[in-house]
């Protein structure tokens, strides 16, 4: 396609070129081969389920290791979506002729009825109660719809705490005697638990770059004090998506999406970008935990604490498998030609690795080998949204075990859905990964990226439809050509917050006693 002057410079700026730009509108145009899957993952077929004996084992592991540990926090996402019920409330109640309670008992507000009967228990409650008590409204004494829409607008509203145009990681999270914590402060403590060696821990935190100077002056307020409670010395850094990962968007009639003024627009194009930001660490193992899933240090779900082990667990078998591969790979250089050692190598590959494959000579075994590593955490599925794991058919033929998400699964294909359904866990996002080949180098990431598993999203800029491009997410195709192992890890290890009503869940809440 022909593009404007203006059009070569932006794209310039984005450090992207003409081919690519056109490369990304093919994709938005004709979308992205789906997955094949072969079957789910499940208990003993493609997921681990270790035994107390092998978990004290592995955290001994982990526990003895000198290796250079980091913790990767994606947290570029704003609360919109956290509040967008609390929005819609705030739009169609005072619009309506029915009561709060019949307003409440529709379907789409029905999550609404206990997030206002238990308000009084959010972290920032008394903040709201005493911000309204400044303007003279004194709670409550309202009627319970006035309440609820007083509390939504001092929530939502400029002139209040404006909290959707905040980012998630800077919402107050968790109530304590003392104090309240963001989701962002609340990863300090939890690190302390699996990422901290000699009284230090490294965070690394991606952001967007509009939410910087807030990371940083929270970061000034709390960092002195977190050191004088643990003793510990955090490192902490903070990194964006790269502009060159930023796509284009097509409108409803199929043509390059421009702003007002006929400007190319451009988007992040999801998570997968980070794959690029994950690949600048400097750490032999890195941690992989979403903003949102931190739960309260004195959660009121039982064996919280516990679950908290199994970061440790995974890290232990994460470097069992490593020093496996090292050995072989470090012997297979010395004496390629060894029939028994390549026998070996391939029996590990399948049996440790899941690499399932013809493989069929030595340079077969040395690639496949000499790959990153990452050991998943899945948790049973109880009905929460999320990519599960799956084993899939590849390009080549060969099988193996992948996170895979809904919409890159061709659901029209009555085998693929019931294959789909079939699944008994999901991915918490909760990955411990090797950055490091056997040499001691740094792997290139980007070279074990399967660029055709991004997938076209509909969206809206402005109020108006457009469809976007989503990378190959982080840990689906951004992965997918890692070596793979699954494990699953308890339930309770899992407390995300998409909405804000998710901050009223017991893993959001203190014990009773506490």
């Amino acid at each position: 396609m022909k593009f404007h002057p203006n059009d070569l410079s932006r794209i310039q700026k984005h450090e992207l070129t003409a081919e690519k730009i056109e490369q990304d509108l093919e994709h938005l145009k004709t979308g992205f081969p789906k997955v094949e899957i072969v079957k789910p993952a499940t208990l003993e077929d493609g997921i681990i389920q270790l035994k107390g004996e092998e978990k004290a084992e592995l955290m001994r592991i982990y526990q003895n290791s000198n290796l250079k540990v980091l913790k990767f926090v994606p947290a570029s996402g704003a609360a919109s979506r956290m509040f967008r019920l609390l929005h819609q409330f705030q739009e169609e109640y005072p619009a309506s002729d029915l009561s709060f309670e019949e307003f409440l008992n529709q379907d789409r507000f029905k999550p609404l009825k206990g997030f206002f009967e238990s308000v009084e228990n959010l972290a920032f409650y008394d903040d709201l109660k005493s911000a309204l008590k400044q303007k003279g409204i004194e709670v409550e004494d309202l009627p319970k719809g006035e309440k609820a829409l007083k509390l939504t607008r001092q929530i939502l509203a400029k002139e209040g705490f404006c909290m959707s145009d905040l980012p998630k990681g800077l919402v107050p999270f968790h109530k304590y005697s003392e104090e309240k914590l963001t989701a962002f402060e609340e990863h300090f403590y939890e690190a302390l638990k699996y990422a901290e060696k000699d009284k230090k821990a490294q965070l690394h935190f991606t952001i967007s770059t509009d939410h910087f100077d807030a990371f940083q002056e929270k970061l000034k307020e709390i960092q002195s004090k977190i050191k004088d409670q643990t003793k510990v010395n955090f490192q902490v850094d903070f990194s964006f998506q790269h502009p060159s990962t930023d796509t284009v968007c097509i409108d409803a009639s199929g043509d390059l999406f421009r702003d007002k003024d006929g400007k190319i627009v451009f988007r992040p194009a999801g998570h997968g970008a980070l794959v690029e930001n994950l690949n600048q660490l400097k750490a032999d193992i890195v941690f992989i935990k979403n903003i949102d899933n931190v739960s309260h240090q004195n959660s009121a779900v039982e064996n919280i604490t516990s679950s908290l082990d199994y970061k440790s667990v995974l890290a232990g078998l994460l470097i069992q498998l490593q020093e496996k591969a090292f050995a072989l790979l470090k012997k297979l250089e010395r004496d390629s030609e060894n029939q028994e050692l390549l026998d070996e190598a391939v029996s590990f590959l399948r049996k440790d690795l899941n690499v399932h494959l013809n493989i069929k000579d030595k340079q077969d075994v040395f690639y496949f080998l000499n790959r990153p590593i990452r050991v998943c955490g899945m948790v049973e599925n109880t009905g929460e949204p999320g990519g599960g794991p799956f084993w899939i058919k590849n390009e080549d033929d060969s099988i193996s075990l992948q996170i895979v998400e809904k919409n890159q699964i061709d659901l029209s294909d009555p085998d693929q859905k019931e294959k789909m359904e079939a699944s008994t866990h999901f991915n918490p996002v909760d990955i411990v990964c090797s950055m490091r080949n056997y040499r001691g180098e740094a792997f290139d990431l980007k070279n074990f990226v399967d660029r055709d598993r991004g997938f076209v999203a509909d969206k809206f800029v402005g109020g108006e439809p457009i469809k976007g491009l989503e990378l190959p997410g982080l840990w689906n195709g951004g992965m997918a050509l890692w070596n793979t192992v699954f494990v699953e890890v308890p339930v309770e290890s899992f407390n995300p917050v998409k909405a804000v009503m998710d901050l009223l869940k017991p893993g959001h809440q203190p014990q009773a006693d506490v």
